[in-house]
């Protein structure tokens, strides 16, 4: 495996806070001089999906070839999955964190689910991480692509993995990033 080159695609209504992991993380792969891309998507508390779509694209060209990673938090995730079925994506590594239930896209951020069927996510290569319970999501994080998921890690507790329920630095996606497998 090559020196990974990482894309950090965050959710709704980030800001790209210090206290949240996402952060950390990043700090963390450039102090181990592994490039990354953390990019302020567009108007994160009103998303426009071609608007992320677009700046997603660009941010992932510009990784070049070679072992490319992709971490996605919350409605990063569905992002994820709108860039892979565009065919934008080529044969990236993808730590999909928190992502959301279909039915909880709503409001502000209902044009994700577009043309997305119920089984949404696509997680075909992609390791899934999340609480056991998360405000975001209705269902087990295994079968929020409708049980195709085949690299599931729940983790105790309730939570969105972010810094509002208290999730600070995250060793494990870093370890993630930098072996290719998720820690036991």
């Amino acid at each position: 495996m090559s020196e990974p080159r990482v894309l950090i695609l965050h959710g709704f209504q980030h800001h790209r806070q210090q206290s949240h992991w996402l952060w950390w993380l990043a700090e963390e792969l450039r102090r181990l001089h592994i490039p990354v891309q953390y990019p302020q998507l567009p108007n994160p508390d009103h998303p426009v999906l071609s608007e992320w779509i677009a700046v997603a694209t660009d941010e992932l060209a510009m990784l070049g070839t070679g072992d490319r990673v992709v971490v996605t938090h919350s409605l990063g995730g569905v992002l994820w999955t709108h860039l892979k079925r565009s065919g934008v994506t080529s044969n990236e590594r993808v730590l999909m964190v928190a992502p959301p239930s279909r039915d909880r896209l709503d409001g502000a951020i209902a044009h994700f689910a577009g043309p997305l069927g119920p089984d949404y996510l696509d997680t075909t290569g992609v390791t899934l991480v999340g609480r056991e319970r998360d405000r975001h999501r209705n269902t087990q994080l295994s079968w929020l692509d409708a049980g195709r998921a085949n690299d599931v890690h729940v983790l105790p507790g309730e939570g969105h993995i972010n810094a509002d329920d208290g999730h600070g630095p995250f060793p494990r996606a870093l370890e993630w990033v930098v072996k290719g497998s998720w820690p036991t």
